[in-house]
């Protein structure tokens, strides 16, 4: 891992990944080892990851919450990214979704109080089709089970709304989380390519007052997502560059 002070104000990318920890970045550098770290002495939730595949700068930055990942987008897209996915955790809505396999979140409603700033009340929140293709076609290269469907993005992760959480279900949406409506929305209002990835650990709807949160099994929780995030983020990569090359150069 290369690793240095950020002084610079701007620093040039061309894709942009949201992951939801930082201690994540160790598994992308193993994935892809021409990369480096840019950290900010003030404040370690500045520090950027930085890897170079098949010619282009991919840079990941990591948030929770929906304001926080919505200025990591803001960030990204400062730098120059020109299309961005989310990759994270959520709890099921349906006990038949099967837990962790990756969810391509389609479409979102909206619980929370950011993206309501980058777009109209009422409007439609979802992905880019294109993006959530080339997801489809490098799981399917992978052959990685995975998951499709709408999302619930909530700012209660401790005080959720059992009995909007049901309705939802009973409709359709798939699982829970804290971002991805504010990334997508974000990323609509400034016309970047957007896509999210969200794993299932957990059944939301079974949860008691008790239960740690999203970790349902704390013995195999780590392994098993660490697992899941070996395939998804160099998924995730290659589809954001395969978008990249289709929208922005003349190779197909």
């Amino acid at each position: 891992m290369n690793q240095k002070e950020g002084i610079e104000v701007k620093r040039e990318t061309d894709l942009g990944v949201i992951i939801e920890k930082p201690s994540w970045y160790e598994i992308a550098e193993q994935k892809f080892q021409d990369s480096d770290r840019v950290y900010y002495g003030h404040n370690f939730q500045d520090e950027i990851l930085h890897v170079r595949h098949r010619g282009l700068d991919i840079a990941f930055a990591s948030g929770q919450g929906s304001p926080i990942a919505a200025c990591k987008v803001e960030r990204l897209r400062v730098y120059g990214a020109k299309a961005i996915a989310r990759i994270g955790t959520c709890g099921a809505l349906l006990e038949s979704m099967t837990l962790w396999d990756p969810i391509i979140t389609t479409s979102c409603f909206s619980d929370e109080g950011t993206s309501g700033h980058y777009l109209p009340s009422g409007y439609p929140i979802t992905s880019d089709p294109g993006l959530d293709n080339e997801i489809r076609k490098e799981f399917y290269k992978q052959q990685m089970n995975w998951q499709e469907g709408p999302t619930i993005t909530s700012d209660g992760r401790w005080k959720e709304d059992v009995q909007l959480m049901k309705e939802l279900s009973e409709i359709g949406v798939r699982s829970i989380e804290m971002e991805t409506s504010a990334i997508l929305a974000v990323c609509l209002h400034r016309k970047l390519p957007a896509s999210a990835i969200n794993i299932p650990t957990d059944v939301a709807v079974a949860h008691s007052e008790s239960d740690l949160q999203g970790v349902p099994d704390r013995d195999s929780y780590t392994d098993r997502l660490h697992k899941v995030l070996g395939t998804v983020i160099p998924v995730t990569v290659n589809a954001l560059v395969n978008r990249y090359e289709e929208l922005f150069t003349d190779k197909h």
